[in-house]
């Protein structure tokens, strides 16, 4: 299993996706490359082990098209980072209309919660990618993403600038 440590550079007090998901502009993302390695309460969200009502794994088998499948699942997990009580997550949703969205969860004491969910237009293949998506998008409530969540009448917020961020290897990786 290889992990990536990210390194966060701040530019200013409270700028950046980083600083407004994580409350912090500095510090180590590790990078999730499968559902297993996000944590319990996010897994438990998405839905992981569930079968067809809850999520694949990156590069695993999923229903993309309103084509009826009794087979895979209609949602699939594609890239990750976590912080401590933060985590940024893309996931690819099939259907009428095939979407991309990445989704913050916040941790509050033992309970994790999905706070905003913003629409992308690809699919991030690196964390730096998913970061860099979520610079300046307006992000909304996570109902109708198949999330397990009391927010669906949140009202939407508006993401701040990203923060540049650097990833590199975790030593002995």
């Amino acid at each position: 299993m290889r992990f990536v440590t990210m390194v966060v550079v701040g530019i200013g007090l409270g700028s950046g996706v980083l600083a407004q998901a994580g409350g912090q502009e500095q510090g180590a993302w590790t990078e999730a490359r499968s559902l297993r390695e996000l944590p319990a309460g996010i897994q438990a969200l998405l839905g992981v082990g569930l079968g067809l009502a809850g999520i694949a794994d990156r590069d695993g088998d999923f229903n993309e098209t309103d084509a009826i499948d009794d087979i895979t699942p209609r949602r699939r997990f594609v890239l990750g980072i976590v912080n401590g009580g933060t985590a940024l997550v893309a996931l690819e949703q099939g259907g009428r209309v095939y979407s991309v969205r990445a989704i913050e969860f916040k941790q509050a004491g033992t309970t994790w919660d999905a706070v905003r969910c913003v629409p992308l237009d690809t699919v991030p293949r690196r964390s730096t990618e998913l970061v860099g998506a979520l610079a300046g998008k307006h992000a909304g409530s996570c109902g109708g993403v198949g999330i397990r969540t009391d927010d669906a009448d949140a009202a939407p917020t508006v993401a701040a600038p990203v923060l540049p961020v650097r990833v590199r290897q975790r030593p002995g990786a």
